[in-house]
């Protein structure tokens, strides 16, 4: 009798596994280090240049890493959390496209690796961020800037490495997301999404136009820079606070309000108060809007509706479409909500920077939502109407030429008189037909690419074992009226064009299946002699 079998945990059976999430989680937290090391490479050839010495190196570029991060400062107890958002957007593509590939290079995985992968990232942070306040608390005696306080840092930075990472665990499992999600929620998120980048274009359309109007004002301002480093230091500055203005705009875009410390700004009205002195503040306007500003509103309404009319094929019902629309509306609501949050802040004595993000959310939940469930149900309404017109059209058509659905033209072979074919044999009757219905489409009409190839049948050639494909009739057997335009467009998150049918009967198939009807009929009337058999001349 054998001994009995001693089962090991699975952690000590397969002790690889821990290791390999380690090197999981150290690979996606490859970018943090990198990006310390660009800073400091940056700020030495800074200092460099200016002859400034390097004893306020390493000071330097921990507020660098505070900043990357969006972590609120203070200088000489000044409060100051209004600050550029682009260095932290930057960071935060970088670490969702290395969170990407670290997976992608991981076989089969899974949420153990994907959590592992957060897990390096947000820790990494931490530790760097733990590391730079301990380094500008230490230079306070000759550095005037640190951090507000340390668990502000540490949330701030964990926000940020967890929205950084998680989008690159998103971008990587979105495809089995797809499986999981209801079509309306796939629906509302892709056209929230839309929603969202249409409003800030058309909030940097209008920072363009401001700028360019403005460009007196913003001239005089970059010459208070005086020389070459000085002027490319504004204009640096004006660059990087560029998110934090559109994201600001936006608000103005569906009917909100943005203010600058004491000054305020909308389409209907225009308060003064003090600026600061950089490029981006001279092109903010000084006077009353013009009534045409307010024309702006139309604008995002056009907008809403154009982008509810383009998606409306993905639905079948209106339920869907409807539920979809409102689920986009309360995702544009929801970045108009924490744009102040992320965008504004202080502005030492100049007060607050920021937006009335509750009034501006539930006007772009009022705009995006009625706007877009209105137009998209009144669109799926007409491609309903035009999708039963192709219908009731092709079926028609049919009967026209005398092919009635599920049927075939191919004529019978000629057998002699009182034979009949087997059973067996498979005639065109037989064969099941299932027809597309133009309009179908959604928005995520992808096929992946393991599904391709064996799609059509066992065989291998694109057809079953009797010779007919049970997805498409002949392309020789169907008249040519019976062919109806695909009014099926492709939706916008389709990772690759949909798979063309390669079904339908191969030449020779119908011919060899009536010459074994033939051969099956001779041999089942064994008196009858060659000579004796009926001919087709007869």
């Amino acid at each position: 009798m054998s001994p009995p079998r001693v089962i090991r945990p699975a952690a000590r059976r397969t002790p690889a596994g821990a290791r390999s999430l380690l090197w999981t989680a150290a690979a996606a937290a490859l970018p943090v280090i990198v990006t310390v090391l660009v800073l400091a490479a940056v700020t030495l050839a800074i200092l460099v240049f200016t002859a400034r010495g390097f004893d306020s190196l390493f000071a330097v570029v921990a507020v660098e890493w505070l900043v990357v991060n969006r972590v609120p400062l203070t200088v000489d107890a000044v409060s100051l959390g209004f600050l550029p958002l682009l260095p932290p957007l930057i960071y935060v593509a970088v670490l969702a496209r290395q969170t990407r590939a670290v997976l992608a290079d991981v076989e089969e995985p899974g949420p153990r690796e994907a959590a592992a992968a957060v897990a390096g990232v947000t820790l990494a942070g931490l530790l760097l961020t733990g590391l730079a306040s301990l380094l500008v608390g230490s230079a306070a005696s000759d550095f005037a800037v640190r951090e507000a306080s340390l668990s502000t840092a540490l949330l701030w930075t964990s926000a940020v490495a967890l929205v950084g990472s998680g989008s690159g665990v998103w971008l990587y499992f979105r495809r089995d997301l797809r499986e999981i999600l209801p079509l309306w929620v796939r629906g509302g998120i892709h056209l929230g999404s839309a929603f969202v980048a249409a409003v800030w274009a058309i909030a940097s359309i209008l920072l363009l136009i401001g700028l360019l109007a403005a460009w007196g004002p913003v001239g005089s301002v970059l010459e208070i820079g005086k020389d070459f480093t000085g002027t490319a230091a504004l204009a640096a500055i004006s660059i990087a606070y560029l998110p934090n203005v559109v994201m600001a705009a936006a608000t103005l875009a569906v009917g909100g309000e943005a203010h600058l410390g004491e000054a305020s700004y909308s389409v209907f009205a225009v308060s003064r108060g003090p600026m600061p002195e950089i490029p981006l503040a001279a092109a903010l306007p000084t006077t009353d809007p013009h009534w045409t500003m307010q024309a702006l509103l139309l604008v995002t309404v056009l907008v809403a509706a154009g982008l509810a009319r383009a998606v409306a094929h993905w639905f079948r019902t209106t339920a869907d479409a409807v539920k979809a629309a409102w689920l986009a509306a309360a995702i544009v609501a929801l970045v108009v909500a924490v744009s102040p949050v992320v965008a504004g802040g202080e502005l030492g004595v100049l007060g607050t920077v920021g937006t009335g993000s509750l009034i501006a959310a539930g006007t772009a939940l009022a705009i995006f939502g009625v706007i877009g469930s209105a137009t998209i149900a009144l669109s799926l309404a007409g491609l309903t109407r035009r999708r039963e017109r192709a219908e009731s059209e092709l079926e028609r058509r049919r009967r026209r030429a005398g092919t009635a659905p599920g049927e075939e033209t191919e004529p019978e072979p000629e057998v002699g008189a009182g034979t009949e074919p087997e059973p067996s044999q498979a005639g065109p009757d037989d064969v099941p037909e299932s027809e597309d219905i133009p309009g179908e489409g959604g928005p995520d009409d992808d096929v992946s690419d393991g599904d391709e190839t064996d799609r059509d049948g066992s065989d291998g050639d694109g057809s079953d074992g009797d010779g007919f494909d049970e997805d498409d009739e002949s392309d020789g057997d169907r008249s040519d009226d019976d062919e109806v335009p695909d009014l099926r467009p492709d939706s916008p998150d389709s990772a690759s064009a949909t798979a063309p049918d390669s079904g339908g009967v191969h030449e020779g198939d119908g011919e060899g299946a009536a010459e074994d009807g033939v051969a099956a009929v001779e041999a089942e009337v064994p008196g009858e002699s060659h000579d004796e058999r009926p001919k087709a001349s007869d």
